[in-house]
């Protein structure tokens, strides 16, 4: 059978709505994109999804100390797990909570699999109860800390009781010690194609992700006064500002920058088709940068402006044409980069938005939750 009525799945991953991305504590809405994106993808190809997740918010006293969720406003069927946020409590009230809301999902719509978005404590139990109940759990691994320093032990502690494992990053999905492993196919969601834009006086680079030293933030702003192209700003859009003081504080000794905070969807996209660069600088040796995929690289890809990257490893092969790589991940290695961009003339402009817009119809939604869809039920199967 292949018309999704054999495959049911119950999905666990953090789950925000609109307000809660523009006002809560943790906003995560590189997360809930992704998510949106796949869940979307499998609804569309037939498969029916239940989604549980709660509202992430930062530990208490800087977040609420009860966290009810709500139900979050998204097209899914989906439900929100409400916990206690205080710091010696939390994990033990979310993995109760999961438990019980994973197994009445599990048996409301006779679910064959169980799937993650990552690990963690209260996946853990949500996973050894359905386990008993003879439902297969898969988790995909988008973030986990370098397996290098215990040679992959906390990995195979994690991801114990797994069928198979799910992974974004090449580099995990090449390395992994997981005998049943499968490499997500990357989903871009279309949008309308980017016109190229005529030189103006100012020019603009965006950054759309968290204001952490983990994404480059701060390499960033170290690379706008060593620019050599005129009049160029850069805006910053996205979860965290303020958090790291640092940050902030390079943030408002430059004129160059603007840190616009979260902003509504219409409005990232609207500075993302207005941009003459968007920029991923995420360091390339933190923690998780091998068993990381930098999600915002997809989400720019849809607008079709020039992408200036540092090579992280979890980007495989098939992004070589698609990102300008700097030479490294230090500021003037990435002003070096950026001004390259800044320098290229309307028809190679042209030429980058024609290869992402290709790129973008060969790894549609459907045909990417197809795949996913395809890998699972063997999984489930075996």
């Amino acid at each position: 059978m292949r018309n999704g009525d054999d495959l049911r799945i119950v999905w666990v991953g953090p789950l925000q709505g609109e307000q809660s991305l523009l006002h809560g504590t943790a906003p995560h809405p590189a997360t809930m994109r992704w998510q949106r994106t796949y869940i979307g993808g499998l609804r569309d190809a037939g498969v029916r999804t239940h989604w549980i997740g709660h509202d992430p918010h930062r530990t208490w006293p800087w977040g609420p100390l009860y966290a009810a969720g709500g139900q979050a406003a998204i097209d899914v069927d989906a439900s929100v797990v409400p916990y206690v946020n205080a710091p010696l409590v939390r994990t033990r009230s979310l993995s109760l909570g999961y438990e019980r809301r994973v197994v009445d999902a599990v048996r409301s719509i006779d679910a064959k699999c169980l799937v993650t978005y990552n690990v963690g404590p209260w996946i853990a139990t949500a996973a050894a109860a359905v386990s008993r109940h003879g439902v297969p759990w898969i988790p995909i691994v988008l973030d986990f800390d370098d397996p290098a320093r215990d040679g992959w032990e906390s990995f195979r502690a994690a991801t114990t009781g797994a069928a198979g494992v799910a992974f974004v990053s090449h580099w995990a999905f090449e390395h992994a010690p997981s005998p049943r492993r499968f490499l997500l196919p990357p989903a871009i969601v279309p949008r309308r194609p980017a016109a190229v834009m005529p030189a103006a006086a100012q020019r603009t680079i965006l950054y759309a992700g968290a204001r952490s030293r983990a994404g480059g933030v701060d390499r960033l702003i170290a690379a706008m006064p060593l620019l050599r192209t005129p009049g160029v700003r850069l805006v910053m859009t996205g979860q965290g500002k303020g958090y790291d003081r640092d940050i902030a504080r390079m943030t408002a000794e430059s004129d160059r920058v603007e840190d616009l905070g979260m902003v509504p969807q219409g409005e990232l996209e609207r500075l993302a088709l207005s941009a003459d660069v968007l920029v991923n600088p995420r360091p390339v040796r933190t923690d998780d940068s091998r068993m990381n995929f930098p999600s915002k690289v997809l989400d720019y890809l849809s607008y079709g402006r020039p992408i200036v990257s540092t090579r992280a490893p979890g980007l495989g092969p098939a992004f070589d044409d698609l990102l300008v790589f700097s030479e490294g991940d230090e500021p003037r290695q990435l002003a070096e980069a950026i001004d390259g961009v800044l320098g290229w003339s309307p028809a190679e402009r042209t030429l980058f938005a024609e290869r992402c817009q290709d790129f973008a119809e060969r790894s549609s939604l459907i045909a990417a939750s197809k795949e996913f869809a395809d890998w699972l039920r063997m999984v489930v199967a075996a």
